[in-house]
């Protein structure tokens, strides 16, 4: 597991920056138990960076038996498994029982857009970042806008390689009656442009701490690949979020207190928690125990749709209070 010191270092810088986070009160954006997606591809991407985005995304919820294992969507029932600390509305009490169950988050991509034009502009700031997030928003409600950043774009002066090479939150967007409403959002930079020593890593040489060994990307691409371990990261943190979710829930406190000291085996965004963490037995410059495909060469740590490989990132399991890993 990465040390203690540069995990709170990064989770530190993650929280305090936040460039298009006004707030975090608590929207209805998750309905029904559905994160629906609306893609915004700013910029030009490889063919294949989209097909993995595409396919990371219906992996989530690939859980037929068969295909290969462990699978993405086993670490999508961590992420699920946050809504546990919450009592259940009654619209998902199961029929002819009094018990509740927290309803399984279906992820859907809703809208997909194309910038390759870039009608903002190149360099990205607090102003043009709210209108892609807009953007990607369009006329829907109840969604997640998920702002794909391609290498062409300059990200550095709102906080990109400051810590991160994606960030989620809550930005102030204006309804047709010109009332406003909180609009969470996932953004995602390139991260074989954008700092690849801190989030491209392990598929690029780190350029802090130990370097540890690199590997192939098991798409063949480190900028397909790396985009996907920062995307399950935002996706993660953003559907924990208890700001964002708990709006489908009763209250309840997501703590336990013991005399004076309350402690929390729930935590606001558990993959950050897990920064460079992808297998058990992980420490500063190893990735923990993860598979090297014979056929090519790719590392990786869990399986998809169509038997697809990824590298994925930990996340913060509070049943276990420790960082849940694939392998």
């Amino acid at each position: 597991m990465a040390s203690s010191s540069s995990s709170s270092l990064f989770v530190i810088t993650f929280l305090l920056f936040s460039p298009l986070c006004f707030s975090r009160e608590s929207p209805s954006q998750i309905p029904d138990g559905t994160l629906n997606l609306s893609l915004l591809w700013y910029g030009q991407f490889t063919p294949v960076q989209k097909e993995r985005v595409r396919d990371f995304i219906e992996s989530l919820n690939f859980d037929a038996k068969e295909g290969l294992d462990p699978k993405v969507s086993a670490w999508w029932k961590v992420v699920e498994g946050y809504q546990e600390r919450y009592e259940v509305k009654e619209i998902y009490r199961q029929k002819s029982s009094s018990r509740t169950v927290a309803p399984k988050i279906k992820v859907k991509v809703v809208r997909s857009y194309v910038d390759e034009k870039m009608m903002f502009g190149k360099d990205l700031t607090i102003d043009n970042g709210e209108k892609l997030v807009e953007t990607a928003v369009g006329n829907m409600s109840k969604v997640v806008p998920v702002v794909l950043l391609s290498s062409q774009v300059r990200a550095h002066h709102v906080g990109f390689c400051n810590g991160t090479c994606q960030e989620y939150g809550l930005t102030i967007k204006s309804n047709i009656k010109g009332q406003e409403k909180k609009q969470p959002y996932v953004m995602v930079s390139d991260p074989e442009v954008q700092c690849p020593g801190e989030c491209a890593w392990p598929f690029h040489i780190a350029n802090k701490g130990p370097h540890g060994m690199t590997y192939q990307p098991p798409s063949g691409e480190i900028g397909a690949d790396a985009l996907i371990i920062q995307l399950a990261t935002g996706l993660a943190d953003v559907a924990t979020n208890p700001a964002i979710t708990e709006s489908l829930f009763k209250s309840e406190p997501p703590y336990s207190t013991d005399g004076n000291h309350t402690s929390s085996i729930y935590i606001v965004d558990p993959a950050t928690k897990c920064f460079r963490v992808f297998g058990s037995g992980a420490f500063p410059g190893f990735t923990g125990r993860i598979r090297v495909d014979p056929l090519t060469g790719g590392a990786f740590n869990s399986h998809g749709i169509n038997h697809l490989k990824f590298l994925i990132p930990s996340i913060w399991d509070p049943k276990t209070k420790s960082c849940y890993t694939p392998m």
